[in-house]
């Protein structure tokens, strides 16, 4: 008997001592290792915030790292491909899950299909903590888990600080704009610009906290967005300032003599979305898009904030410091 009771005393100490629950933000009370040092996400943007937290927690990646990206990840460049749930039915190797066994798996919970995915992913044994991804204040929650996971709250707080000086940052420069015409803008994307995203979809979130009006007006046919727009419609609407995902297409936008009939393109303002590390705008819609917010007020209202390079160096100071 007091060998059992010896015995249930140690097995409670090492209970409490190396587990602890959590809420996550979808209410689920979810039980996890009290010290953490690996983390799979599922999907880019979650990755991309955990590398931005710290590199080394990566467990793996979900799609090989391009050249360019390489610099600013850190050890996380070292660690292997796992994919994630990330559209067009994309799905993570779970073999590669199963043998890095990560502490933790990050989930966001809004995603289609995430039962289906939950499940196969509890069949791992490893904790999954579903979080919300549906727009760039959700940046704030996810930072805020990472300090609570790693005990890191300083490097939280950094992160966090610099996420809500950003999505305020329109805002307080409502003096200055008074003074400036409102622009129209069209968010080109696909190698003809004949691709968009209409009212609704969260790639054109960055937009919203720039000030600037979208001239298209249409509908979201589904989550992935990417709608097929007419010429003929981006005519009628004459943007001042196009924005575009695609390099070709940007560069060569000027030989169209219906692309050429547009005010963007006869002012010069066809600008193309920066990408490295990622993409300031989406595809993945990352914290990157901290930094396209204060791209596109520089675009869109030029000099009312201090040069984007100044800014770009800041911006990597904190978040990819190497």
């Amino acid at each position: 008997m007091k060998k059992t009771m010896i015995f249930l005393f140690v097995f409670l100490s090492f209970s409490n001592t190396y587990a602890r629950t959590i809420i996550d933000d979808y209410g689920r009370t979810v039980t996890i290792p009290d010290k953490i040092t690996k983390i799979y996400a599922s999907s880019p943007p979650l990755t991309i915030s955990i590398i931005a937290f710290d590199p080394s927690l990566v467990a793996a990646l979900n799609f090989p790292l391009r050249k360019n990206e390489i610099p600013y990840v850190g050890v996380a460049a070292s660690k292997p491909v796992a994919g994630g749930f990330f559209g067009q039915g994309n799905t993570p190797n779970y073999e590669v899950l199963a043998t890095i066994k990560p502490d933790v798996i990050l989930m966001w919970g809004g995603m289609t299909g995430n039962q289906n995915a939950l499940s196969k992913l509890n069949a791992l044994g490893i904790p999954v903590i579903m979080v919300h991804n549906e727009s760039i204040n959700d940046l704030v929650g996810q930072f805020s888990l990472l300090g609570k996971l790693t005990g890191n709250t300083k490097r939280a707080n950094a992160l966090i600080s610099y996420t809500k000086e950003t999505l305020g940052l329109f805002n307080s420069l409502q003096s200055k704009v008074k003074s400036h015409k409102k622009v129209s803008y069209y968010f080109a994307e696909g190698s003809d610009g004949l691709s968009t995203e209409c009212e609704g979809s969260f790639h054109l979130e960055p937009f919203k906290y720039a000030g600037a009006k979208n001239a298209i007006n249409c509908k979201m046919s589904s989550d992935y967005g990417m709608e097929k727009i007419s010429m003929e419609k981006i005519i009628l609407s004459n943007p001042d300032v196009i924005i575009a995902m695609d390099k070709t297409f940007a560069n060569s936008i000027h030989k169209s003599s219906k692309w050429s009939s547009l005010n963007a393109v006869k002012t010069n303002r066809v600008l193309i979305v920066p990408e490295e590390p990622f993409n300031y705008i989406s595809r993945p819609p990352s914290l990157m898009r901290l930094m396209g917010i204060r791209w596109l007020i520089h675009s869109f209202y030029p000099n009312l904030i201090k040069p984007i390079a100044q800014e770009k160096q800041r911006f990597e100071k904190i978040f990819f410091p190497k």
